[in-house]
């Protein structure tokens, strides 16, 4: 048996975050910028939690979106910070005649039926390169990656993630207006 050290924390000692690091770059493997759901607990949300709660949660967890489930917790939809901008907010209010704050995540959620969806074996021979040109040319910010052999969610990939690991900008226009977007 191995005999490990314990050391105690030095006032110069902070949490690092991937995007400290320049260990990647677009030729990197796509699959290295892929929240895998078999090593990450999933961000998630119920779908009965006011939006804009939500909203600040992801504020401050520093995130840009979380999967929606049921209350038995069956994966329903995709909240993103742009679904929960005021834009969004306002169009969706309006369209169902409800106040802003009786808005929930299911009312501002991407429904799993219209969130697309990437082969996890075809990621495997991938560039990050590839992956933003598929993600450009889709007008998708964020994808799903789908283990098509086993029925799984494996995982997500973000385009804010990309760009934070890159370290540039990393723009996709978006293929529907907000009012498509919102009855989708």
């Amino acid at each position: 048996m191995k005999t490990l050290n314990v050391y105690r924390l030095d006032p110069v000692d902070h949490l690092v975050k991937p995007q400290e690091f320049s260990d990647v770059d677009e030729f990197s493997p796509a699959l290295s910028l892929m929240t895998d759901f078999r090593t990450h607990q999933p961000h998630i949300v119920s779908a009965n939690v006011p939006a804009l709660g939500v909203a600040r949660l992801m504020a401050m967890e520093g995130v840009d979106s979380k999967l929606v489930v049921d209350r038995d917790h069956e994966f329903i939809g995709l909240l993103t910070a742009d679904r929960l901008s005021e834009q969004y907010i306002l169009v969706t209010q309006t369209m169902q005649g409800v106040e802003r704050s009786e808005l929930t995540a299911a009312d501002m959620m991407l429904p799993r039926a219209a969130i697309p969806a990437l082969d996890y074996e075809a990621l495997k021979g991938a560039t990050i390169r590839d992956l933003v040109r598929t993600l450009r040319e889709a007008g998708e910010n964020h994808c799903l990656v789908l283990d098509r052999d086993e029925h799984h969610i494996r995982g997500l990939i973000s385009v804010q993630d990309i760009a934070e690991r890159l370290h540039r900008d990393v723009q996709v226009r978006p293929k529907t207006s907000i009012m498509n977007a919102v009855q989708a």
